[in-house]
C-alpha cells in the first residue's frame, strides 16, 4: 500500500501498568513511511508553550519544513532553549512522571467508582479517564457535566464529543464523561471532597 502513517505520540512517556509505548515507526517497513509528531506539552506540563516537532524520512521532513516556514514563524527562543534542557532530562524524571500519573489515575478511578460511575476501561496511558454513567441515571453526559459544575464546581467533558453518532438518539455515545487527572494532588482531593458532598443515602451522586 502506498500510504503514510501520521502518529501523535505525545503520551509516549505516560504509560501505566508496565505497558511500554511502541511507535508504529519501529514496525517492519514502517520507518520510511511514518511521520511521528510529539511535543513538550504533556511530558513536561507546558501545554501553553506549543513546542512540538515532527520526525519523518528526509524527503518528507523537507516538505514539512518548506510548508511550515510559509505558514508560521518559529517558536519563541526562550522556549526553544528550555526545550533543549527538558529533552536532556535524566531517566529518573520520566520514571517519576509515570509513577506520579499512575497514582493519580488510580485515585481518580477509585473515587469515580465509589460515586457510582462505571469505569469500563482503566486507561493504560494518557491523563484522562472515561467514566460511564449508570443506566438508571436519567441525565445525559452534557446534563451531568452542567450539574457537576454548578453543584460541585468540578469540571469534566461530555463524552459525546468523542463519538460519531446521531445526537438525537439516546445511546451509548451520551453516557460517558471524561475526567482529567493531570492536576495536583491537592486539586484532585478537593474535587473528590466536593463530589462526596453530593452523595445521597444510596452512596451515589445526587445531581
Amino acid at each position: 500500500m502506498d500510504c503514510i502513517a501520521i502518529t501523535d505520540e505525545v503520551y509516549e512517556y505516560i504509560t501505566f501498568d508496565m505497558q511500554k509505548h511502541i511507535s508504529i515507526a519501529t514496525l517492519p517497513c514502517m520507518q520510511e513511511r511514518t511521520i511521528i509528531t510529539s511535543s513538550l506539552s504533556k511530558t513536561f506540563s507546558v501545554t501553553g508553550w506549543r513546542i512540538g516537532w515532527a520526525c519523518a524520512p528526509a524527503c518528507v521532513a523537507s516538505a514539512i519544513r518548506n510548508i511550515h516556514i510559509k505558514i508560521t514563524d518559529s517558536a519563541p527562543a526562550p522556549f526553544q532553549e528550555a526545550a533543549v534542557t527538558a529533552l536532556q532530562s535524566p531517566p529518573a524524571y520520566f520514571k517519576s512522571l509515570k509513577a506520579d500519573y499512575e497514582a493519580r489515575r488510580d485515585f481518580v478511578v477509585q473515587m469515580l467508582s465509589s460515586l457510582g460511575l462505571q469505569i469500563r476501561f482503566k486507561p493504560r496511558g494518557s491523563v484522562f479517564v472515561f467514566a460511564e454513567l449508570p443506566e438508571n441515571w436519567l441525565l445525559s453526559d452534557i446534563e451531568f457535566v452542567k450539574e457537576l459544575i454548578e453543584k460541585a464546581g468540578v469540571a469534566a467533558v461530555p463524552g459525546c464529543r468523542f463519538f460519531h453518532a446521531d445526537p438525537n438518539v439516546r445511546e451509548y455515545h451520551n453516557r460517558y464523561v471524561r475526567f482529567a487527572f493531570c492536576k495536583s494532588d491537592a486539586t484532585l482531593n478537593a474535587a473528590a471532597e466536593k463530589m462526596q458532598e453530593l452523595v445521597n443515602s444510596t452512596g451515589y451522586l445526587d445531581l
